[in-house]
């Protein structure tokens, strides 16, 4: 499980995330959500070990990434919202570079690189140069890549954005299938698809938790209808 006790974070002088405190379970697929410039991005890279807390704690499975970080990211996958590949590569190499990277035994490699790519549906794709590949096939690339080591912890920024309709409904089936052994926290704007597969939504605005929703606790109409009220508030400055 994932947890995140009142975590703090400033640039500089400016709080961008103020006492954030949920929790994240196996089976989860978690919505983080809300207005532009809200913290999202900075709460994922943080949880990613690219940015260090001003104060409170994360916890995988009681591992605190402060205390033991090679262990506690070998238990995440993340992809970022710009999805960087190595464009001259193809998909193959590429994921077969960045399996062995992570410190995945020889053996095992091919394996692990066969089941990432079915898993995304870019089998057909394997032997193509990543510049090659359309903006849909490129996140599916990097969320092979987040998924290749059987994460604990997958995170996600903005996964859907610049998706087809055909590409979020694999990538949300793709999510579905992790989410059987992992813990999945996802950004995103897109709540009313994300509803059809998210367990939870929890809203940040100004750096802060303002709203927490169980899908199952609410009619579709209304909870689109309370989500949307938060996605049109208004906040100061983009994290």
């Amino acid at each position: 499980m994932l947890e995140i006790d009142h975590i703090t974070f400033s640039y500089a002088r400016r709080r961008v995330l103020d006492d954030i405190t949920f929790d994240v379970a196996p089976g989860e697929i978690v919505a983080l959500t809300g207005p532009n410039g809200a913290g999202k991005t900075t709460l994922l890279k943080l949880l990613a070990c690219l940015l260090m807390q001003d104060s409170g704690a994360v916890r995988l499975d009681a591992v605190n990434p402060l205390l033991r970080p090679l262990r506690y990211r070998r238990g995440i996958g993340y992809l970022s919202e710009h999805c960087p590949l190595y464009s001259e590569m193809t998909v193959e190499a590429y994921l077969t570079y960045r399996v062995r990277l992570k410190g995945e035994r020889s053996l095992r490699v091919r394996r692990r690189v066969s089941e990432a790519l079915e898993m995304c549906g870019l089998e057909a794709v394997a032997k193509t140069r990543v510049r090659l590949l359309s903006h849909g096939y490129r996140k599916r690339v990097g969320l092979a890549d987040a998924l290749i080591m059987h994460p604990k912890l997958l995170l996600l920024d903005d996964i859907l954005a610049g998706l087809d309709v055909a590409q979020r409904r694999k990538a949300a089936a793709v999510l579905s299938a992790a989410s059987a052994r992992a813990a999945v926290l996802v950004s995103g704007h897109e709540i009313h698809e994300m509803m059809g597969w998210c367990t939870r939504f929890v809203v940040l605005n100004r750096g802060r938790v303002v709203a927490m929703y169980r899908t199952g606790d609410h009619q579709r109409a209304e909870l689109a209808r309370l989500l949307d009220r938060h996605m049109q508030a208004e906040t100061e400055g983009t994290p």
